[in-house]
C-alpha cells in the first residue's frame, strides 16, 4: 500500500495531465490542498515535492505553486564505470565557462578538496547543459587545476568542448589513471540557485570527483552540484565468482 503523500502525488500527476490543472495555471496553495483531500500540510508538502522532482510544478516564495508541464520530464541519467562514461558525458552535454581565475585554498576549501591550506588553483566555474534544454542547467561545477597545468590550457577553456582532463592529457601527457568519487546530498547553495534556474536549498547533490595521473598525483578536483530533478546516478553492482 502506498503512503498516503504518494497517492495524493498521483492524484496531481494525473489532474496536471489530463488537463484539470492546466500548464501555466496555479495550483491551490497547501493549506487549500490539505483541506480538500483532508490531509496534512506535511501530506501536502511530500507530494509536492514528488511532484516537482518529475518536471511538472514549480514553488516560488510569494509567487505559489504553478504547473509547468503535463507530463514528467526524464530526468538526466549518467551510468559511470569508467573514465570513457565520463568522456561520453561530456560528448551529449555543452560546457560553458562562467569563470576563471587563481585561488588560494581556505581551511574549509582545502578540507572540501582534500589538499593542503593556501595551495593555489586555478578554478573554473562552468555550467553543464543538455543543448535540448538550454534554460535548465544539468549541474554547476567549479573544476581546480595545478597552476602549471590551468596556465598551460587557460586560453582553450572558453573555446573547447570535452573533458577538461582530456586537455591536461593532450599538453602534458598526463593520463588520467583513476578518479576517485565522492557523492553526497546537499542543498543548493544560494549562489548557484540562480545560475542553475532553481530555488536555494534546494535538493541536489553534490559529486566531488579527484582525478589522479599516471604517477599517482592529483592535478585536478571537480566539485559539482546536481539539482535533484534534472539528474539520476545510475550505477550496477555485479557479483564476482
Amino acid at each position: 500500500m502506498k503512503p498516503r503523500y504518494a497517492e495524493l502525488a498521483d492524484q496531481l500527476i494525473e489532474a496536471i495531465g489530463n488537463g484539470t490543472f492546466e500548464v501555466g495555471a496555479a495550483l491551490p496553495s497547501e493549506l487549500d490542498l490539505s483541506a480538500q483531500f483532508g490531509v496534512s500540510r506535511a501530506t501536502v508538502r511530500s507530494a509536492l515535492e514528488k511532484v516537482q522532482e518529475l518536471g511538472l510544478i514549480s514553488r516560488r516564495k510569494r509567487a505559489g505553486i504553478r504547473v509547468e508541464a503535463s507530463k514528467p520530464r526524464v530526468a538526466y541519467e549518467q551510468s559511470l564505470s569508467s573514465v570513457e562514461d565520463l568522456v561520453q558525458f561530456a560528448v551529449v552535454t555543452e560546457r560553458h565557462v562562467q569563470s576563471i581565475g587563481e585561488v588560494s585554498a581556505s581551511p574549509t576549501l582545502a578540507a572540501q578538496l582534500g589538499v593542503e591550506t593556501g595551495s593555489r588553483w586555478l578554478r573554473v566555474e562552468l555550467l553543464r547543459v543538455d543543448a535540448a534544454k538550454p534554460d535548465e542547467p544539468i549541474c554547476w561545477t567549479d573544476v581546480y587545476l595545478e597552476p602549471t597545468v590551468g596556465a598551460g590550457i587557460r586560453r582553450e577553456l572558453r573555446k573547447s568542448s570535452g573533458l577538461i582532463c582530456g586537455m591536461v592529457e593532450e599538453r602534458f601527457g598526463r593520463s588520467v589513471r583513476e578518479v576517485r568519487q565522492e557523492i553526497r546530498a546537499v542543498g543548493v547553495p544560494a549562489r548557484l540557485a540562480k545560475p542553475l534556474a532553481v530555488e536555494a536549498d534546494g535538493h541536489a547533490l553534490e559529486i566531488t570527483r579527484h582525478y589522479v595521473d599516471q604517477h599517482g598525483a592529483v592535478f585536478e578536483v571537480t566539485v559539482s552540484v546536481f539539482p535533484a530533478n534534472r539528474f539520476t546516478y545510475a550505477l550496477q553492482l555485479r557479483r564476482q565468482g
